[in-house]
């Protein structure tokens, strides 16, 4: 039986498989296994480095060393084909020494290390390395609303004051002042006064992390100043700076191109031009997101491949020889890459050129797949970190495809006599439709295969899916290079001739209208994107290991076909689809209580997988907390929200649900009656939006309840009927909140709110009855009644969402005590969200710390747990008498102007 399985395998493999592979020896690329072979290595540091410390950088040597020492050995022997194996071994254990020492090993004078208990006034004297420029608008409704502009800066610290001395330090620091940027030219010796903190790390699972990226990046300080009276300028840049000079030049050109363009099109073309996209509108940045065209603001290798080629040609025509226009080429992408700043992507195109250039001037032919892969060791090298940054992979992984796609395409070569011929005999106007449309199918072809190869990776990583991205990058493509071409003739002639630069300038602005006009269409097609979970890592690995293989085993011929390719994503597509869908489904319910600062956010998610979210928002700018709960959302897997509950209409509960609602599938939005009744701009703009996606608003109070699905119930326990008409008449928004019960495999969810006051004392004298898990009121503040809620539920686990105050220690006790001494009270606060898994058998809950959930001990069970007994008539009674005679509770806003929250521990640092 065996032999017959094994011989039928033979034969289909014979058949069907040995016929589709290469047979053709594969090219010798030797810089491509070695750039592999280092990233490989700095890769894996990340990981080694977490797990073995700092010391994984001194092994690493130690074993490159020694790697190192088995090659020489084994070339010495005369086995050169064995010798290759250590030395790439050599060479990827070099690159996890490297990416160790890069990422934890830091000078013991880095001035980070005194902003360990957090923000911290210091004063500190450094270079400037990068010019100031503005920060997005964090305000919004519900934030902040007069608050200004702000700026960022970047500096290296050389020293700083201790007492009235001043000391050496060092490291890097991000100085965000407040304020319009200021004239601060690269090379600027500056004194700094303002408070030092370290970046905070991700609070949330899938949310950017920018203690991560200050680590990669070697900048572990951020320095807060009110304003730029607490920036001195101490010197000007030395006279042999080339930073400096370019800086100046970046400052003219964009005022240049504001005296040339309509007002509404400088932003794009600063974008576009000069990298310069702080300035551009959200909305406008959005389109270009949605559309898949977002490369088009970011200086990128298309970029610099166009200013290559546009240069070389016009050296060329103008008769210049090879040698001397390379040359020139060479000098002028450099001094481009130091203008618009040495991003990844920039540097990577600028490398290539200059090997090309060089390959020119020494009469050598190019391998680009070698040149690509010495492009990437360099990186490497300078920036061992970039081996995760997105914009790095995307940028190598759209290359690769190109020079695939531009080798399996055929050539546009005419060979035989006839049609030569035939070719001759055309019109001047039928030879440029014919070139024209030549042109046009092979960039949509290169767009699709490049589309094809990088939405996975798209997906996974900035859960977007943009279909229309194919149609509008080809539509957009002739576009771009005219625009830039007219923008840079603009800036050279305004030195020489106004009026050239007017004419140039009116060009470069119908060009990018009609830009901005495609963009827009596209990004209001109906499906035309969306936004996704994206799919899971190992399915993403799969996937470019896929493609992989196949390029390095499928015969070349194979290779230049749609359909292998079709094939291969189907099938793979296919694949994931059906483990999705063999996925059994997480027993119990599971709640997450995401960490938004002060405010609230909890995902609640089913036995059968639905979906409910309970307030989604936060004191201050809206993105914050929109960010925290989409991170969460799709970190869970999660696309539809069946049910969408907001508690109240106090800002710090719902300023994240229009943006929500944009990017997640919502059934319908549950509130209380009051909610309705509010007259809170920051209300008219919810339901505005939720009316234009088309998402029905439904009012619940004390008696409701609705099925999340056959094995998980809701039940609303507050407001009473009739609050809402209370609410008109003034009553607080915190006591109208809609407390919510959900029930599942024999456990219980409290969700209270803000509930707080006299609404929080007859809530309590009506018997809530017990619960596992309470998500305290009011963000565990003193105004929530601690020990009166948790004598009344007697809850396993208590859960604050928000920040610690100053009288977080007593409310902690008071919780702990009124609950028997069992129950563990918790908060979101900076150390991160909080899940709980509830199932029949146990109730388990984690933290998310250092990029991963880590579960927490069980609270201490007493060997003789006393029973969770209901307050009786007489307790009621109690209560209800001491609510009579009781003074009314501090409203949230007084409690805020007593404790405000630390606004200057959340670093300003978007990513």
């Amino acid at each position: 039986m065996l032999s017959d399985a094994v011989g039928r395998v033979k034969h289909v493999s014979g058949r069907w498989i040995v016929p589709l592979m290469r047979h053709d020896p594969l090219p010798c690329r030797p810089l491509v296994a070695v750039a592999l072979a280092l990233g490989l290595g700095c890769g894996a540091s990340r990981w080694l480095g977490a797990a073995c410390g700092a010391s994984t950088a001194a092994a690493g040597w130690a074993a490159a060393v020694a790697a190192g020492g088995a090659w020489g050995w084994l070339l010495s022997r005369g086995r050169e084909r064995l010798a290759a194996w250590p030395l790439l071994a050599a060479v990827c254990l070099a690159g996890v020494a490297w990416g160790t020492a890069r990422f934890d090993l830091f000078s013991a004078q880095d001035v980070a290390w005194q902003f360990q208990a957090g923000p911290a006034p210091v004063v500190v004297r450094g270079t400037v390395l990068e010019s100031p420029r503005l920060l997005p608008s964090a305000g919004g409704r519900g934030g902040p609303q007069a608050v200004g502009p702000s700026s960022e800066f970047l500096i290296a610290i050389d020293e700083i004051r201790v007492g009235s001395r001043w000391r050496p330090a060092s490291g890097g620091a991000t100085v965000v002042v407040g304020g319009a940027p200021a004239a601060l030219v690269v090379g600027s010796r500056v004194r700094v006064l303002g408070r030092g903190l370290r970046p905070a790390a991700a609070a949330n699972p899938g949310e950017f992390d920018f203690g991560v990226r200050a680590r990669s990046e070697r900048r572990l300080s951020i320095l807060r100043v009110d304003s730029w009276k607490g920036v001195r300028l101490l010197a000007g840049p030395p006279w042999w700076s080339i930073a400096a000079p370019m800086d100046r030049v970046r400052i003219w050109a964009g005022t240049t191109l504001a005296s040339h363009l309509a007002p509404t099109r400088v932003p794009l073309a600063s974008a576009l031009l000069l990298g310069a996209r702080e300035s551009l509108p959200r909305a406008d940045a959005d389109d270009f997101v949605a559309t898949g065209t977002i490369h088009v603001l970011a200086i990128s290798g298309l970029h610099v491949g166009l200013v290559a080629a546009g240069l070389f040609g016009l050296l060329r025509g103008l008769l210049v020889p090879h040698r001397w226009a390379s040359l020139v080429v060479a000098i002028v992408t450099g001094l481009y890459m130091l203008l618009v700043g040495a991003e990844t992507p920039v540097v990577r195109a600028t490398l290539l050129v200059w090997v090309a250039c060089g390959a020119v001037g020494l009469s050598r032919r190019v391998a680009t797949i070698n040149s690509l892969a010495l492009a990437a060791i360099v990186l490497l090298i300078w920036r061992p970190a970039e081996v995760f940054s997105a914009g790095a992979q995307l940028s190598f992984l759209s290359t690769g495809v190109l020079v695939g796609v531009a080798r399996a395409l055929p050539r546009r070569q005419v060979t035989d006599p006839i049609e030569r011929l035939i070719e001759r005999s055309r019109s001047p106007a039928e030879k440029w439709l014919r070139s024209s449309g030549w042109w046009l199918a092979t960039l949509a072809i290169s767009g699709a295969a490049v589309w094809l190869a990088g939405a996975p990776l798209v997906a996974s990583r900035f859960h977007m899916f943009s279909p229309i991205g194919l149609i509008v990058n080809v539509v957009i493509a002739p576009l771009v290079p005219l625009a830039m071409a007219c923008g840079f003739v603009c800036l050279l002639s305004a030195v020489v001739s106004p009026l050239v630069a007017g004419w140039f300038g009116a060009g470069c602005d119908a060009a990018l209208a009609a830009v901005d006009a495609a963009v827009s269409v596209a990004a209001a097609v109906p499906g035309g994107h969306t936004w996704v979970a994206g799919p899971a890592l190992w399915w993403v690995v799969g996937w470019y290991g896929l493609l992989a293989a196949a390029c390095l085993w499928l015969r070349r011929d194979l290779l230049g076909r749609p359909t292998t390719w079709a094939v291969l994503a189907g099938a793979w597509a296919v694949v994931g689809l059906v483990s999705q869908s063999v996925a059994s489904p997480t027993p119990g319910l599971r709640v997450v209580v995401a960490a938004v600062g002060h405010g609230c956010g909890i995902v609640v998610r089913s036995p059968l997988g639905r979906c409910l979210v309970y307030d989604a928002g936060r004191l201050g700018a809206p993105a914050a907390a929109r960010r925290a709960m989409a991170a969460v959302l799709w970190s869970e897997g999660i696309q539809r929200v069946d049910t969408l509950v907001v508690s109240h209409a106090d800002a710090d509960h719902f300023n994240a649900v229009a943006e929500l609602l944009e990017r997640f599938d919502v059934g319908r939005i549950l509130v209380p009656e009051s909610f309705l009744a509010s007259s809170s701009l920051a209300v008219a703009d919810l339901l505005n939006a939720a009316a234009v996606q088309g998402v029905p608003v439904q009012t619940a109070e004390a008696g409701h309840s609705f099925a999340i699905d056959s094995l998980c119930r809701g039940r609303v326990l507050h407001p009473p009927p009739g609050a809402g008409s209370e609410a008109r008449i003034g009553r607080a928004d915190n006591e109208s909140s809609l407390v919510l019960s959900v029930e599942a495999a024999g456990r219980r969810l409290l969700l209270t709110g803000d509930l707080e006051g006299d609404a929080l004392r007859r809530f309590v004298a009506s018997a809530p009855g017990a619960c596992d898990v309470l998500v305290a009121p009011h963000h565990g503040s003193h105004t929530s009644l601690p020990a009166d809620i948790a004598a009344a539920t007697r809850p396993q686990y208590i859960v604050a969402s928000g920040r610690r105050g100053r009288r977080w220690p007593e409310v902690q006790q008071a919780y702990a005590a009124a609950a028997g001494g069992v129950g563990e009270v918790l908060i979101t606060g900076q150390a991160g969200a909080l899940a709980v898994s509830l199932t029949a058998e146990r109730v388990v809950v984690e933290r998310y710390a250092d990029g991963g959930w880590q579960q927490l001990e069980p609270p201490p069970v007493p060997l003789q747990p006393s029973p969770r007994i209901l307050p009786d008539e007489d307790q009621r009674a109690t209560l209800l008498g001491d609510l009579v005679s009781s003074e009314p509770m501090a409203s949230s806003s007084n409690w805020l102007a007593t404790y405000p929250p630390r606004r200057s521990s959340t670093p300003l640092v978007n990513p």
